[in-house]
């Protein structure tokens, strides 16, 4: 178990929409740091009995170059992440779901020469870019002088990677009772309160919270749920008015990325397309996120074999 903080840092950094936390190999990446003692699940189907330890928990800043078409000082950005566990015996670093939950920013999967798609923040500004030659969806990464040294990409272009990371609700909660027990702060007590808008948005689409919360499987009494169902809804308003302004923009211009998408929902069932909508909203991010090609006959075979041991997974 490598647990050296004075060696060189992993620099590849994966997005995974199937993972419910962010993950560090090394303990140089963190700005803050808490020592802690849980384990992880890295299965695709989550083995009870398959588990990586975690050595602790805090806050990473990763100096990141926010788009392929900017260089200098004007292309450098920071992805800012919170509870990040230490797992030193995983692949690599994760960015799980937290990255749009809690941590407030949005990726856009949408492949091109020069990109699989982009993360913005709050403010719709891109920070970040999935870098076009990797086998996954992994940022591009800065090395800035002050900064260690990085080391050799964890991920090798011809190989296939299904990855997955699940932390336990058990084990989550044993960190929050550390918490409460030790007087650190939770994501729930920095809760910022419905806007206006975000208000009539929640009214006019779903009735109530207590409504969009039961849709998404969260609980209206739980501070810590309605946080994170605030961060849901924040997302899907971006995704919206992004949508908005494509059919704007292009109203009459063909859009191939729709196609696309169309084209790989038909080849799953409808249950499975019930769960990929849950997780992954469609077909193709689903298939990105595992490092599948849509078009590709052998890949769309471990997707449907992939989604269906989910459907059952969670029957």
């Amino acid at each position: 178990m490598n647990t050296d903080t004075d060696s060189r840092l992993c620099p590849t950094w994966v997005f995974l929409s199937n993972a419910n936390v962010h993950i560090a190999k090394d303990r140089g990446w963190f700005k803050t740091y808490t020592p802690f003692t849980s384990k992880v699940d890295p299965s695709l189907f989550f083995n009870p009995g398959n588990h990586i330890p975690v050595l602790g928990t805090g806050t990473v800043e990763i100096p990141i170059k926010r788009s392929p078409n900017s260089s200098g000082v004007s292309s450098h950005a920071s992805l800012l992440l919170h509870e990040v566990l230490h797992v030193p015996d995983f692949l690599c670093n994760v960015i799980g779901q937290p990255l749009w939950l809690t941590d407030r920013y949005n990726p856009i999967i949408k492949s091109s020469t020069k990109s699989k798609g982009n993360i913005k923040d709050s403010e719709g500004k891109s920070v970040a870019y999935f870098h076009p030659g990797s086998p996954l969806l992994a940022i591009k990464v800065r090395s800035p002088l002050d900064w260690p040294k990085l080391g050799p990409h964890a991920l090798k272009k011809d190989r296939l990677y299904m990855l997955a990371c699940q932390w336990a609700v058990s084990e989550k909660q044993r960190w929050r009772e550390f918490q409460a027990a030790n007087g650190l702060s939770t994501p729930a007590q920095n809760a910022v309160p419905y806007t206006a808008e975000e208000t009539a948005f929640l009214k006019k689409n779903y009735g109530s919270e207590s409504h969009f919360l039961m849709q998404h499987g969260l609980k209206i009494f739980s501070d810590e749920y309605r946080q994170e169902g605030q961060a849901i809804l924040r997302a899907i308003m971006q995704e919206s008015d992004m949508s908005e302004e494509d059919i704007d923009d292009n109203e009459d211009d063909f859009d191939e990325s729709e196609l696309e998408g169309h084209q790989a929902d038909y080849n799953f069932t409808e249950r499975q397309l019930g769960w990929i909508e849950r997780n992954f909203r469609k077909s193709e991010q689903s298939m990105y996120s595992y490092g599948l090609k849509f078009y590709d006959d052998e890949d769309l075979e471990a997707a449907k074999a992939l989604a269906e041991a989910m459907v059952r997974r969670d029957d």
